[in-house]
């Protein structure tokens, strides 16, 4: 899908029995990773397809992150549904959604069904972003768009994640 909006998700204490169960009974490495997760598209909302572009677990800091490509709408409908199924219930799931012409910036935080955090990020006009391409400010850009997102990511799991017990 070219030109797409992305979709950054991550599961966060998502340990590595988690990732075995999943690994194990999905197809990670497909398209069709979104049909096993929440086989019921009309649990999907407004997206009736979305594309894998990047899937990654890290075992250090548990977190699975992946990358979905849509056509226009960030599939908060599909991952409200996904996080109820066994594979991510009880996770705390942070979403940043980046449009195809990098202008606007939103991100979602859920947990059972639950959302917990929706808002806007960034909004610029289209004519900033393409200045900053035309002057080779990608760097600017990319921080522009990022340190939000990262700052979204740290207060949600600061909020919603209990700390491990030290004993």
């Amino acid at each position: 899908m070219h030109s797409s909006t992305r979709n950054y998700i991550t599961v966060h204490n998502f340990d590595p029995q988690d990732y075995n169960r999943l690994d194990r009974n999905v197809d990670c490495s497909s398209d069709y990773f979104f049909e096993h997760v929440v086989p019921h598209k009309g649990e999907w909302g407004r997206n009736n397809y979305m594309e894998m572009d990047d899937f990654e677990y890290d075992e250090r800091s548990q977190e699975l992150t992946f990358t979905c490509l849509t056509k226009w709408f960030p599939p908060v409908s599909w991952l409200t549904a996904a996080s109820s199924t066994e594979f991510f219930e009880n996770k705390l799931l942070t979403m940043a959604t980046v449009t195809r012409d990098e202008t606007y910036v939103e991100a979602v935080a859920l947990l059972d069904r639950e959302i917990l955090q929706e808002r806007e990020l960034l909004s610029l006009e289209s004519e900033t972003v393409g200045a900053l391409y035309e002057n080779d400010e990608v760097d600017e850009l990319d921080e522009l768009i990022w340190t939000p997102i990262n700052n979204f990511i740290t207060e949600c799991k600061e909020l919603y994640l209990v700390p491990p017990e030290v004993g």
